[in-house]
């Protein structure tokens, strides 16, 4: 069969096992004695979603998969996804088999009515003959043949069966099911590459934990999650794992407020006096008193807009406090180890306090006291951009955009969003030493961001009265190191040079000096959607993270501060993102590539309407990390 009449045949049978899935993986309908057995389903079930979604099924047009023709060209494993298909739609449409072997009965349901008349369909379905009608015309043609018969078929089944409701007979064999289920999902995610079974099971907590209603049920989604990963023979055992680690994380990030405030006792709340503060500026190096340890410290204040402290503007910070120290924080997560805060009451701020980078701590302490802000502090991503001596390899610049969405992927799937990314929110501490004796202060781990400026984030499910919490209409300045070309102002860079991989010699600059204010100068915020900065009291919302973030991938692939470019004064966002459109994007797939200037393009091109819905909101980022894992140099 040609690979476009085998898409859609696909397509048919995918939608129909979707269906099968939804019958049995609703928890919250099932019986009591089977919600485990519901919940372990359901991972299932999103084990097929995310394979669906990564051949883009859901989006095709015509029941035709645009993405799974295209593979079905390259190779020929593919075509076995079918009789997977198929055996996953027989073992929900089966009813003897669910019956004998699984210990899963169905019953037909009828709302206020104890003696519901049956139709003859179902009853033939329940009694497990075939309720088929004959096929259609269309539906016998040649060129679609068997295959579309089947889809039809299993396609009717389902239909009835959801009409019904199940339960288990005695103890059932619920786990016998898990088994088969698993094994054919893993058949599905063996017929792919090595790159796609990579990128499913880094979407597979993505659509697994937005499932979860509460802190119980993801404590429970982990540990099923954790006993399906013990087969590390299959293919998805590593996105069990994350479903397991990202679960956990999360619960105790939804734990109930009662709970939560043990925790803080026990983890958060520190005493400034115990920490001597290096520096000023919003960030800040400081010492502890207790153990002579070097932290990293960002301020952030509960001055509210009235010019006075505000008090939900500090429970705010402290809601903050709870969700950066958690402990045990999924790998992906790039962020520094928060130990917690404390309150710098005269000046209305707390001091979020977080480790250093684990490899800097001990050679932190062998640092005489008087060198520790030039050797140990950290630079931005803004500066790297403005004061580097070369451009990093195209490869590399891949990778570190890879890294970052990736965190943010984190982030939204666990129901917080940033609200500020942004260039100077990103930070690299300094290499490690070949010897690991001392700091080289000028090379930059570059192969280690940390994403930081968390003051303005929140739960993705609270929805505040007033969001009035963007910086106010902003300049920003030339680069000294700047000439104009082209209708717009670019960098100088050394012809030929390139970075090291993984560390990066940074010129020293005054200019973006860190633990000073340069960073925070106020600037036209040009980070903001054009339609959050219009209406700032539109509830922020996931895609305006993805936005956020399209124009640090944007610098990324120019290796180019947007500071550095000006076209006038820019006092209206939606001139901005279409100056950025229409004279940077263009210049962005010359230099790293359709697939990686398309994904820029498409987040700078992100509506306000899309991702609405919480659940559709959390996977934008996934879906843009999908397709920039297909950038490689």
């Amino acid at each position: 069969m040609d690979p476009a009449s085998f898409s859609f045949a696909v397509v048919g049978m995918f939608f129909t096992c979707a269906k099968g899935y939804k019958i049995f993986s609703d928890a919250y309908k099932a019986p009591a004695d089977a919600q485990k057995a519901a919940r372990d389903v359901l991972i299932e079930g999103c084990t097929l979603e995310v394979w669906g979604e990564h051949f883009e099924i859901h989006q095709a047009k015509d029941q035709r998969s645009e993405k799974l023709k295209i593979h079905l060209l390259r190779g020929p494993m593919l075509y076995g996804c079918f009789e997977a298909l198929c055996a996953i739609s027989e073992i929900f449409t089966d009813i003897k088999g669910l019956d004998r072997k699984y210990g899963i009965c169905f019953n037909y349901h009828s709302k206020g009515d104890r003696s519901p008349h049956i139709p003859r369909n179902v009853r033939a379905l329940l009694e497990g003959r075939d309720p088929s009608r004959s096929p259609s015309p269309a539906e016998r043609n040649e060129k679609n043949g068997e295959m579309d018969r089947k889809v039809h078929d299993y396609n009717n089944k389902m239909s009835l069966l959801q009409k019904c409701r199940w339960s288990l007979k005695g103890k059932g064999h619920v786990e016998t099911l898990l088994k088969d289920l698993r094994k054919y999902n893993d058949d599905l995610v063996r017929l792919c590459t090595w790159e796609a079974q990579a990128q499913i099971n880094r979407g597979l907590p993505t659509f697994a934990l937005p499932q979860c209603k509460n802190f119980l049920d993801l404590h429970f989604m982990a540990d099923s999650a954790q006993d399906a990963a013990k087969d590390k023979s299959s293919p998805m055992a590593d996105g069990r794992e994350r479903i397991a680690e990202m679960a956990r994380f999360k619960a105790k990030v939804v734990t109930p407020a009662q709970v939560s405030k043990r925790f803080r006792a026990r983890w958060r709340l520190l005493d400034k006096r115990d920490y001597v503060v290096k520096t000023s500026g919003p960030r800040t190096l400081a010492i502890s008193r207790q153990d002579q340890q070097i932290v990293f410290v960002e301020w952030q204040s509960y001055i509210g807009h009235a010019g006075r402290p505000n008090k939900l503007a500090e429970e705010q910070i402290q809601q903050l406090g709870d969700f950066l120290s958690v402990p045990d924080r999924p790998h992906d997560f790039r962020i520094l180890d928060c130990i917690g805060l404390f309150k710098d009451e005269p000046n209305s701020r707390y001091g979020v306090v977080y480790h250093l980078p684990s490899y800097m701590r001990d050679l932190a302490r062998r640092t005489r006291p008087e060198n520790l802000g030039h050797v140990c502090k950290p630079s931005s991503l803004t500066h790297l951009l403005d004061n580097v001596d070369a451009i990093l390899d195209l490869g590399f610049r891949f990778d570190l955009a890879k890294k970052l969405v990736y965190s943010i992927v984190v982030l939204h799937t666990c129901g917080w969003l940033h609200k500020n990314i942004r260039s100077n929110n990103i930070f690299f501490f300094p290499a490690r030493p070949a010897d690991n004796k001392s700091f080289e202060n000028r090379r930059k781990d570059l192969g280690r961001p940390y994403i930081m400026g968390y003051g303005l984030s929140r739960p993705d499910d609270v929805v505040q009265s007033n969001e009035h919490d963007d910086r106010g209409p902003q300049h920003y300045s030339r680069s000294p190191e700047v000439q104009r070309s082209g209708g717009f102002i670019s960098r100088r860079v050394e012809v030929g040079k390139t970075a090291d991989h993984d560390k990066l010699l940074v010129r020293p600059s005054r200019s973006h000096e860190w633990g000073s204010d340069a960073d925070e100068k106020p600037q036209l915020n040009i980070y903001q959607h054009p339609d959050k900065m219009a209406n700032p009291a539109r509830r922020f919302r996931h895609s305006y993270d993805i936005y956020s973030l399209g124009l640090v991938l944007l610098e990324i692939g120019l290796w180019q501060s947007l500071q550095t470019f000006e076209n006038g004064q820019w006092d209206d966002a939606y001139a901005f993102r279409h100056f950025v459109l229409t004279k940077l994007v263009p210049d962005l797939w010359g230099q790293c590539g359709s697939i990686y200037g398309g994904v820029v393009k498409d987040c700078l091109k992100m509506s306000s309407d899309i991702g609405l819905e919480d659940e559709e909101g959390r996977r934008l980022a996934w879906s843009i990390a999908e397709r920039l894992n297909l950038c490689n140099a």
